[in-house]
């Protein structure tokens, strides 16, 4: 086999397993350990948070260890630090132990998807490497859908989530042995900017920027992408934890939890693959605008319930919106602002969706206060309506003062 195509299957393998076994199905599992060792739904919610905030805080640490070790060590320790996560997830008994455990398996997380596996696909593939990165995401996202799935699987053959976890501790060590494997650098990395700026390669040069990144983020524009991006990852995160109990709770039963989140990831990953050919043809801001309005109706859809089929369906209505308004921000934030600094608006967009953690927490609270989550998911339909009213009225391209922008650009941004 050859070496590129081992390294290409290698990290996406890596990218679907982080994804299947954490953030996508943490929330079944956490169903099942909270009713065996009476935790509160608060404290599942924060251990949610900690897996997020874990992940987050720790992605500069990828680009200056692959400089440090190369990218084969840091993929292989992410692969370690995971099993050790999933291993202590499985033994615990105590709180505070299993949010040590999902800290392990956010910084895992980080080591393995996906900064390290963007550089190597764009290294190894200069020529294909748009293609290459794409099909990588694919299989990320077919870790969200398979991930509640396998949970359910082993959940319901065993009986027992301590089995689950130890299932996973011991996949990560083949992860691991996969990795030291077949992961080969094909350029040495010598700084964490090659990390960062990894697939970013153009057609042609990249134009200065009317903007600086600073007068960027001063605009209405920035201030309302900033807002819709926060509020769907913030309802995102908490139906990734809460979403397998809630359904169970309005005594539809776990498994049918599991369906609708495997049913809302597909959903999210097909919308997604469509919205980029559908920014070509239509308005990128009456998508997003669009976008924000299903997903306001699913969580209703979500609040109402009482059937198996309106859960069903609803997640696959917010899957949809989810995908559309997530990937016509990204574009808008591209068009507004110019691709010199779309790097950097991005991140300062992704920075504000970090509030996104302490939406299972506060999701867990009202749970342990009221019983249920009915009133989490209404609360989400309004902050989704008022996020798509405020993106109606008031998102516009911004205007440059004192700077002459390329025809094709201006154009572009006033889509």
């Amino acid at each position: 086999m050859p070496r590129s195509l081992a390294v290409m299957i290698a990290a996406s393998l890596g990218f679907f397993f982080v994804t299947a076994t954490t953030f996508t199905s943490l929330g079944y599992v956490l169903y099942t350990m909270v009713a065996e060792l009476h935790w509160s739904q608060t404290a599942a919610g924060m251990s949610f948070a900690l897996l997020g905030l874990a992940c987050g805080l720790s992605s500069p640490l990828p680009p200056q260890l692959m400089k440090a070790v190369g990218t084969r060590l840091t993929m292989t320790i992410g692969a370690l630090v995971l099993a050790a996560g999933f291993a202590l997830a499985g033994t615990i008994d105590s709180l505070y132990m299993f949010f040590l455990a999902t800290t392990l398996m956010g910084i895992g997380f980080s080591l393995i998807a996906p900064a390290p596996a963007v550089y190597l696909l764009a290294t190894w593939f200069p020529e294909k490497s748009s293609r290459m990165i794409g099909f990588y995401f694919m299989s990320g996202a077919a870790g969200g859908i398979a991930g509640p799935l396998i949970v359910g699987s082993i959940v319901g053959l065993t009986g027992s989530w301590r089995t689950h976890w130890m299932v996973m501790a011991g996949c990560s060590v083949a992860l691991a042995v996969i990795c030291f494997v077949a992961i080969r650098d094909a350029v040495k990395v010598e700084s964490a900017e090659q990390v960062r700026h990894a697939g970013a390669k153009d057609e042609g040069p990249v134009a200065a920027s009317a903007w600086t990144v600073k007068r960027a983020m001063m605009t209405p524009a920035f201030a309302v992408l900033a807002l819709a991006m926060a509020v769907v990852q913030t309802v995102v995160t908490t139906c990734h934890a809460m979403l397998v109990s809630h359904v169970a709770s309005m005594g539809l039963g776990a498994s049918a939890g599991a369906v609708a989140m495997s049913l809302l990831a597909a959903a999210g990953t097909l919308s997604k693959g469509v919205t980029g050919a559908l920014c070509e043809k239509y308005p990128p801001v009456r998508l997003l605008v669009g976008g924000l309005a299903l997903q306001s109706v699913a969580m209703l859809g979500m609040w109402s319930g009482g059937s198996v089929l309106m859960v069903y369906a609803s997640a696959l209505l917010f899957g949809i919106g989810w995908g559309v308004t997530w990937l016509s921000a990204h574009i808008l934030l591209v068009r507004y602002y110019g691709a010199a600094i779309a790097g950097d608006m991005t991140a300062m967009a992704t920075m504000m969706t970090t509030v996104a953690v302490l939406g299972p927490v506060i999701a867990g609270r009202v749970a342990d206060v009221t019983g249920h989550y009915n009133i989490v998911f209404l609360a989400f339909a309004g902050m989704l309506g008022l996020a798509t009213i405020v993106s109606a009225l008031f998102l516009r391209a911004p205007e440059v003062v004192g700077a002459v922008v390329p025809e094709g650009e201006a154009a572009l941004a006033a889509e």
